[in-house]
């Protein structure tokens, strides 16, 4: 795990970027904007500590739905995708089972909104 500052404004990942990890609030804010955001000049979802974000692309490899950007200066803690498969490892089948499907229903739900903007 490691820990990073980001300025407001700055880019921590964007919408297609392929997920590396996910990433934990440990001070400040974090914006979350989705593509139907096209002002972006007010997140779609502001996330504070102990928030975890782009966590949906470790548990299922796909590509990033949202672009995360520091709302305020902010420290963030990232966990690789390496680091969270280990976590992950000693897990009972069925949880694996779940947060995959839970991932996938949320991509679903933000695809259909996308689709009727």
């Amino acid at each position: 795990m490691k820990a990073t500052s980001y300025k407001p404004g700055q880019v921590i990942f964007k919408n297609g970027d392929p997920a590396d990890g996910l990433y934990i609030v440990s001070d400040g804010q974090v914006g979350l904007y989705f593509p139907t955001n096209m002002s972006a000049k007010q997140p779609d979802i502001t996330l504070e500590k102990p928030a975890i974000f782009g966590e949906m692309g470790v548990i299922d490899n796909q590509l990033r739905m949202a672009t995360a950007r520091a709302f305020t200066d902010v420290t963030v803690i990232f966990v690789s995708r390496k680091e969270f498969e280990q976590r992950l490892e000693g897990a009972d089948m069925v949880v694996r089972g779940v947060l995959g499907i839970l991932s996938e229903r949320l991509r679903d739900m933000q695809r259909k909104k996308i689709k009727n903007s």
